[in-house]
C-alpha cells in the first residue's frame, strides 16, 4: 500500500512539475493568443514600449501582447522563479549571461526556428557571436542594442599639446608622456568602472578568445597577454593612468581637468561639464594593433519556452522590436546602438547617430563580449581581480595570471 501511494505523489509531483515547466500558454477571452512582456523602463522608454506593444495588437488580429513593468531590484530572480513555476512573462529584455541560467533546464526558445535564414548576415558578427554563444550553440537571445566603451579626451588640452586621438595603447603612453611633461599633476588616462572590460580588451585584442567553451577553460595565460599586462603595470609606474577617482566617478575629474582622457561608457556624455572655454571629443577605444576588438555590451530579447503558438506569437513581437523602424525608435530612446545594418540605413537612425558624438565612435562592427555559459560570472570578477593586482602590485603578473586562469577554470568546469 505504501508502495502504491509513494507512486501516485510521484505522479501528482511530475504533473504538477510539467504543468509548470512553461510559460504563457494561455488566450484571451476573444481567441488571441496571450504574450507577456516584463521590463524595468521607466519614462521614455517606458513610454516607447508602450507605444510599441499597442501598434503590435493594432495590427495582429490572432496576438495580444500585455505589458508588467517590474521593480528593478531583484528582477532577474523573482523572472526565475516565476518562469519556473509556469507563472512568469514570456519575454524579457537582458543580457545573454541571463540567458545562460535557463539554457540548462529548456526553459528559453530557440529562435533560430523564427528567424530568417539569412539572419547571421544582417547582424554585426559580434552581437549574433554572443547571441549562439550558448554551450548548445543555438539562438537563445536576438539582439536588440548595444552600448559599451569608448574613449573621451579633453580636445583643448590636446589641441594645446599639439596631440592626436590614439589609435593604439602605445600612442596612448605617448601622449601620457606628453601631458604629463607639460602638467605633472594631471594623469593622462584612467579606466572607468572596473578592470573587467579593459582586461577582456587588452586579452581579446591580442587574439586570444579568452575562453573555450568546449573545453570549459580559460585561454589568457599567454606571453602575448603577459606583454600587454606589462604595459599596464609600466604605465601605472609611471604615473599615466589614475587608478581611482577623487570623487565617485572619474567624469568628475575629467571635468575639472585633473584627468585628461578615460576610456568609458557612451552613457557618460550628459555628465561631462567641462569649464568654460574647454572642450572634449570621443575617439574608438584603441588598439594593439593584433586584432580589432571592443568590448560591446549587448542586450536582447529572451523568449521563454512555451507551447507552440505561443512561443510563436512571442517570436514574432520579437522580431518586430528588432524590425529597422521600430529598432531605430527604440534605439533613440534608450541612447544604444543598433547591430543592425538595416537598422541603421533609416534616416531616423541616422539623424539620431549623426547627433551623438559618443555613438559615433562606438565600434559596434568589432564589438564583442562574453560567451554565455555557466562559469562567466566568475570569469568577469577574476580579470576585474587580476589586472588590480597587478595595478596595485599586490602580485607579480604571472603569479596573478596563475591565480586567476586556476579560479576561472574551476568555475567553468564546476558549471
Amino acid at each position: 500500500m505504501k508502495k502504491i501511494i509513494t507512486l501516485l505523489l510521484a505522479l501528482v509531483l511530475t504533473i504538477s512539475l510539467t504543468a509548470c515547466s512553461n510559460s504563457g500558454g494561455t488566450t484571451t477571452e476573444d481567441g488571441k493568443t496571450r504574450v507577456v512582456l516584463w521590463h524595468t523602463y521607466t519614462e521614455d522608454q517606458q513610454a516607447f514600449i508602450d507605444q510599441a506593444v499597442a501598434d503590435f495588437n493594432a495590427s495582429h488580429e490572432d496576438i495580444e501582447v500585455v505589458v508588467e513593468t517590474q521593480a528593478l531590484q531583484d528582477f532577474e530572480s523573482k523572472v526565475m522563479q516565476a518562469v519556473s513555476t509556469g507563472t512568469g512573462p514570456n519575454l524579457i529584455i537582458h543580457y545573454a549571461t541571463e540567458a545562460a541560467n535557463y539554457v540548462p533546464d529548456n526553459m528559453v526558445a530557440d529562435l533560430g526556428k523564427y528567424v530568417p535564414e539569412n539572419f547571421e548576415s544582417t547582424v554585426d558578427e559580434g552581437a549574433y557571436k554572443e547571441a549562439t554563444s550558448f554551450i548548445d550553440g543555438k539562438l537563445h537571445i536576438l539582439p536588440l542594442f548595444t552600448s559599451g566603451p569608448v574613449f573621451f579626451y579633453n580636445k583643448t588640452i590636446y589641441d594645446e599639446l599639439g596631440l592626436q586621438a590614439p589609435a593604439t595603447w602605445e600612442e596612448l603612453v605617448a601622449n601620457c608622456e606628453t601631458i604629463k611633461a607639460a602638467y605633472p599633476e594631471k594623469y593622462g588616462f584612467a579606466i572607468d568602472g572596473s578592470f573587467t572590460d579593459f582586461g577582456q580588451t587588452l586579452i581579446m585584442q591580442t587574439g586570444n578568445e579568452l575562453i573555450d567553451v568546449a573545453n570549459k577553460s580559460v585561454t589568457f595565460n599567454t606571453p602575448e597577454v603577459a606583454e600587454q599586462f606589462q604595459w599596464f603595470a609600466d604605465a601605472i609606474t609611471n604615473e599615466y593612468i589614475m587608478l581611482s577617482p577623487t570623487g565617485q566617478y572619474f567624469s568628475e575629474d575629467f571635468n575639472t581637468e585633473n584627468l585628461v582622457s578615460y576610456m568609458g561608457s557612451v552613457a557618460g556624455v550628459p555628465y561631462i561639464q567641462l569649464p568654460e572655454g574647454s572642450d572634449y571629443a570621443v575617439a574608438p577605444v584603441p588598439q594593439v594593433g593584433t586584432v580589432e576588438w571592443t568590448p560591446a555590451w549587448n542586450r536582447g530579447i529572451i523568449v521563454f519556452s512555451a507551447d507552440e503558438a505561443t512561443e510563436a506569437a512571442t517570436a514574432e513581437f520579437a522580431l518586430y522590436l528588432a524590425s529597422p523602424e521600430v529598432n531605430a525608435e527604440f534605439c533613440k530612446v534608450a541612447n544604444y546602438a543598433s547591430p543592425y545594418q538595416a537598422t541603421r540605413d533609416t534616416e531616423t537612425y541616422k539623424s539620431f547617430v549623426a547627433d551623438n558624438q559618443a555613438l559615433e565612435s562606438l565600434r559596434s562592427d568589432i564589438g564583442g563580449s562574453f560567451s554565455a555559459v555557466t562559469g562567466v560570472a566568475t570569469v568577469r570578477t577574476q580579470i576585474d581581480e587580476m589586472l588590480s593586482a597587478i595595478a596595485t602590485g599586490t602580485k607579480d603578473i604571472q603569479t596573478a595570471i596563475n591565480d586567476a586562469e586556476a579560479a576561472c577554470n574551476s568555475a567553468l568546469q564546476e558549471g
